[in-house]
């Protein structure tokens, strides 16, 4: 078993033709140094939360978790997944976020303009792009701040039903990890609301 890296790993996988699992260092590793693979992409800690049991600690952003009720293509191509649709511990907000939010909107009421979005999208125009958020932002902040809202108090009700339980933390082992991923999330939340809304 190799540990986890995000910015830099020491290993080089890759399979041969009969399916051999071959794994190389990158450069000359020190005796006693980490070998180290990239478990998942470091953007998404609640992926290796779930998969791995273990929180990265130098996670630059966290999935926003606007899930829509159906993903269509014309989202996948605008970016929606787990891996673009990314807050920043910073505060920002990926291009892919805005975006759609910006389709959820003029899906269910300026279809005319949701044509353009794809087109402009489609063909690079930026400048387009940059109109259409900008002409839609008073809602698609709105809709942002809505998010944030709900998910926050969603955060802050089950971190309270687990600390209202702290006397069972002997029966739940990962309750610990759990809070710790739980307040991860609140705080890239937070640093969103703070940079967009100021509070």
């Amino acid at each position: 078993m190799f540990n986890h890296g995000s910015d830099y790993t020491e290993i080089v996988e890759s399979y041969d033709e009969n399916g051999n699992y071959y794994a190389y260092t990158s450069y000359d590793v020190p005796a006693g140094s980490p070998l180290r693979i990239s478990y998942a992409d470091p953007t998404n800690p609640s992926f290796l939360f779930a998969r791995y049991g273990f929180i990265e600690d130098s996670t630059p952003a966290t999935f926003c978790k606007i899930i829509p009720p159906h993903i269509n293509k014309d989202m996948e191509e605008l970016g929606y997944s787990e891996s673009t649709m990314l807050f920043y511990i910073n505060g920002e907000v990926s291009q892919e976020v805005w975006d759609i939010l910006l389709y959820q909107h003029l899906s269910g009421n300026t279809i005319s303009d949701r044509r353009l979005l794809m087109k402009a999208h489609t063909e690079g125009d930026y400048e387009t792009k940059k109109m259409l958020n900008e002409k839609y932002y008073g809602e698609t902040s709105q809709m942002l701040l809505n998010h944030l809202e709900e998910f926050l108090a969603q955060l802050d009700k089950l971190s309270g039903k687990a600390y209202e339980r702290a006397v069972e933390i002997n029966d739940h082992p990962r309750l610990p990890l759990i809070l710790k991923h739980n307040e991860f999330v609140k705080n890239s939340f937070l640093a969103v609301r703070q940079m967009y809304f100021g509070y």
